[in-house]
């Protein structure tokens, strides 16, 4: 099926997709209606923006990666969008954890585990997305050399 997301690339960019569905999730649970951010555990994201600030930047994030991916996977090989939007995920996953580690409580707030670990994965596809690129680029350069 032409156009598919995961049309000839899922075998090494599920990860990526299951990190741009699971930040589309997060967004709509901020964006659906009810005071998330009452509980005090988000009292670090609410210092910073209200929860619909967040839930439209979230999705935001996770449509552009989407429709990175999915240009990836159908139209044509972008690494860069990859690596752009996979580190965009980090860095998101990595403030996540960042504001959770700080909400006050004694212990570790489980979503540190969760969402650092989704920091990782989405850490480790930037550099995969960079080797790609590195790996694009040298065979560029053997057709350069065959054509000339």
């Amino acid at each position: 099926m032409k156009g598919a997301p995961f049309q000839g690339h899922h075998e090494r960019r599920e990860a990526e997709w299951v990190g741009a569905l699971i930040l589309a999730g997060v967004a709509g649970a901020l964006l659906m209606p009810g005071p998330t951010f009452s509980r005090p555990t988000f009292d670090a994201f609410s210092a910073i923006a209200p929860e619909g600030t967040w839930g439209a930047a979230l999705l935001g994030v996770a449509v552009v990666r989407m429709i990175g991916l999915w240009v990836n996977g159908s139209k044509r090989h972008s690494p860069s969008i990859r690596f752009l939007t996979a580190a965009a995920g980090a860095a998101v996953w990595g403030w996540v954890t960042t504001l959770l580690w700080h909400d006050g409580y004694p212990g570790v707030n489980t979503g540190c585990g969760a969402y650092g670990l989704l920091c990782l994965v989405d850490t480790y596809c930037a550099f995969r997305a960079l080797w790609d690129k590195g790996r694009n680029d040298a065979r560029a350069a053997i057709v350069r050399r065959a054509a000339a």
